[in-house]
């Protein structure tokens, strides 16, 4: 009797470590404020101006409710490809419109 009297008090402490661990989990989750759009469009920004190609492309970055345009020319369509990819990348960004032309 005593021994299931242990595995019960040991099976009720995982349960209520685990369920606090998820709560504090959630609670600092929550803290973690989203970027407005400005800002996750800033990010984006330095993003791509930190690769010399594309930085000399200047693009234009835009968002709205975490989805990111991007407009400008290009020279070749796999700056447009990497301007996509490199913007994926950035915390927040949800989806990626590029809009890039290439240069006529």
């Amino acid at each position: 009797m005593k021994q299931v009297a242990s595995r019960t008090l040991l099976l009720a402490a995982l349960a209520f470590s685990g369920a606090f661990a998820t709560h504090a989990y959630a609670e600092g989750a929550a803290a973690v404020a989203e970027p407005t759009d400005e800002q996750l469009a800033a990010v984006v920004k330095q993003a791509l101006d930190a690769d010399p190609e594309l930085k000399a492309l200047d693009l234009k970055v835009s968002s709205k409710k975490g989805e990111v345009t991007i407009e400008g020319q290009m020279n070749e369509d796999q700056q447009m490809f990497k301007a996509g990819q490199i913007a994926e990348q950035v915390p927040g960004v949800k989806f990626v419109i590029n809009k890039m032309e290439q240069k006529g």
